[in-house]
Order: C-alpha cells, then structure tokens, then sequence
C-alpha cells in the first residue's frame, strides 16, 4: 500500500506517533530517518534524502 492509499487520519497518527517518539527519546532527524528506513525496508521500500 502506498502512503497515497492511506487515509488522512492515519497519516495524521503516524505523523503524532513519530513526533512523539522524536520528543521522548530525544531524536535527531538523522535518528529518525535511520529507524524510518529499517522500518520500511520490512516491507521493501526505503526512505530517501530529499
């Protein structure tokens, strides 16, 4: 399923989920990506650099 396919309230909870796990374990935006991508590999995507 492409992120276009989902509906804006679950974009919306990934978006909250993921900017709180950024406040509490006090994440750079390098750190993030880092766990985006090994997250999304699972599932044979990959986060890229814009």
């Amino acid at each position: 399923m492409a992120v276009t396919e989902l509906n804006e309230d679950t974009q919306d909870q990934i978006c909250d989920l993921l900017e709180n796990l950024q406040q509490v374990e006090n994440l750079k935006n390098k750190d993030m990506r880092i766990l985006l991508d090994k997250i999304v590999r699972r599932f044979g995507g990959k986060v890229v650099n814009k």
